[in-house]
């Protein structure tokens, strides 16, 4: 058990997971100004390496995009979570992402969200920048963040208040 999930679980602490296995991006080192700026929310992003996402948290599906690139999940104390898929994807094709939930929909830690086609990961070499953010960080502020360097769907990437 590694340090941030001992203080969780003696803390009661409220925290978003993983929604999937890759290598952990800080904000600040995205190729996108509204994310590094924290334009849109805090948080962290993760180059993800396989083709389904899951859930970060517990909530209701509140919007998925039109282009299907992105999802947010708002948590039963408000916190409003978003789940952008590939921000390197100018003009994401709706065609790439099969969702497996629809807006209003409860989810679970670890409920399958959507799957990615096998034309999208070759597109980006199997390497897709996906920020996970806290959208309203200014109520819900992050307390701590993973310190890995890598991360396995379902673990837990930060805390907040």
């Amino acid at each position: 058990m590694d340090i941030l999930s001992k203080f969780i679980s003696h803390n009661k602490t409220k925290y978003i997971c993983a929604p999937a296995t890759g290598k952990i991006v800080h904000l600040q080192f995205l190729n996108d100004k509204a994310f590094s700026n924290k334009l849109i929310g805090d948080g962290l992003a993760i180059e993800i390496n396989s083709n389904c996402i899951y859930s970060p948290c517990k909530g209701k599906i509140n919007i998925i995009a039109p282009t299907k690139h992105a999802f947010g999940i708002i948590t039963a104390d408000g916190v409003e979570i978003l789940v952008h898929i590939g921000i390197q994807a100018l003009k994401p094709d709706p065609s790439n992402y099969t969702y497996h939930i629809k807006v209003g929909d409860e989810v679970n830690i670890g409920t399958p969200i959507v799957k990615l086609s096998d034309k999208l990961l070759k597109k980006y070499n199997y390497k897709i920048i996906t920020p996970i953010v806290i959208c309203n960080y200014h109520n819900h502020p992050i307390k701590t963040m993973t310190t890995a360097s890598t991360i396995k769907t379902g673990k837990i990437i930060y805390t907040y208040k």
